[in-house]
């Protein structure tokens, strides 16, 4: 309802604009108000000399704002132990350069933190998992006990998101290439505030 509104009130104001003009001159004996007695029909456009005193905003009130990732943060080459698999699938989600022969990846390295991807029109931080379903046992649908993979994944998320929130409007945004590692995920992303989906 409230996004009705606006654009009625908008409206109103273009309609009745020239006539509450007219009634402000009227009351004020002709006395000139900071130009808001100006009628639309009074100078033809093309000769206009007026500038306007107040640049306009978007429309929710917000001044644009830079995105930090872009301005101070770098591409990187790492160097993981990584499969083929994995390193493919970051690579197709984030779109950077990578060498399966050569074992590296580009990364995005903001505020000494190594995040897999960036989108710069987005301001969009991104990290890529892929194919850690391999960890979990078959059974019980548990991560083995030998793999210790995922604490450090966790500790990742929550440095991560620290660092995000801290720099508005940067986002981040973690994509699993399956649905069993989201799940063991979900909660401490949705605790953190990022995002996430599984791409397949």
């Amino acid at each position: 309802m409230a996004g009705l509104v606006f654009p009625v009130i908008e409206a109103a104001a273009v309609e009745l604009g020239p006539i509450l003009a007219r009634v402000g001159v009227a009351l004020l004996g002709g006395a000139t108000v900071a130009g808001t007695a100006s009628l639309s029909g009074d100078t033809p456009k093309e000769d206009s000399k007026a500038t306007p005193d107040v640049r306009a905003l978007p429309r929710t009130g917000e001044s644009c704002k830079k995105c930090p990732p872009e301005q101070t943060g770098t591409p990187v080459r790492r160097r993981y132990r990584m499969n083929r698999g994995p390193r493919e699938y970051q690579g197709r989600i984030t779109g950077r350069p990578y060498s399966v022969e050569e074992g590296w990846s580009e990364e995005w390295n903001w505020y000494n933190v190594d995040f897999d991807g960036f989108l710069s029109d987005e301001c969009l931080l991104q990290e890529a998992k892929g194919d850690y379903d391999q960890f979990f046992s078959r059974s019980t649908n548990k991560p083995f006990r030998w793999f210790k993979g995922f604490t450090k994944i966790t500790r990742e998320i929550e440095v991560r998101a620290t660092v995000i929130h801290a720099n508005p409007p940067t986002k981040l945004k973690y994509y699993f290439q399956t649905p069993l590692t989201m799940s063991y995920f979900r909660t401490t992303l949705a605790e953190n505030g990022i995002p996430f989906v599984v791409t397949g």
